[in-house]
C-alpha cells in the first residue's frame, strides 16, 4: 500500500560526503560528553546510586501527584 510512501532519493556523492562529515562530528561530541559524565561520577557507588534513583522518582512522582490533585480541586470549584 503506496499511498504516501516517497521513493528515496539516492545522495550524491558530495552529499554523502558531508553526511559522513555531520554523523562523525556528533558522534565525536557525545564520546567527549560521555567520557566527562563518567569522569564526574567515577566515584559515586552503586548504592548511592539506587538511593538518588529513588530520590529522583521520589520527587518528581510527588510532584505529578500534586498536580493531578491540583486539577481535580480546580474542577470541584
Amino acid at each position: 500500500m503506496r499511498i504516501f510512501k516517497r521513493k528515496p532519493k539516492a545522495l550524491s556523492p558530495r552529499q554523502e560526503q558531508r553526511a559522513g562529515r555531520i554523523a562523525g562530528a556528533i558522534l565525536q561530541k557525545q564520546r567527549q560528553a560521555a567520557d566527562y559524565l563518567n569522569s564526574r561520577t567515577a566515584g559515586i557507588s552503586g548504592k548511592r546510586w539506587l538511593i538518588l534513583l529513588i530520590l529522583f522518582c521520589a520527587t518528581f512522582g510527588s510532584y505529578c501527584l500534586y498536580l493531578l490533585i491540583q486539577d481535580f480541586n480546580s474542577l470541584n470549584h
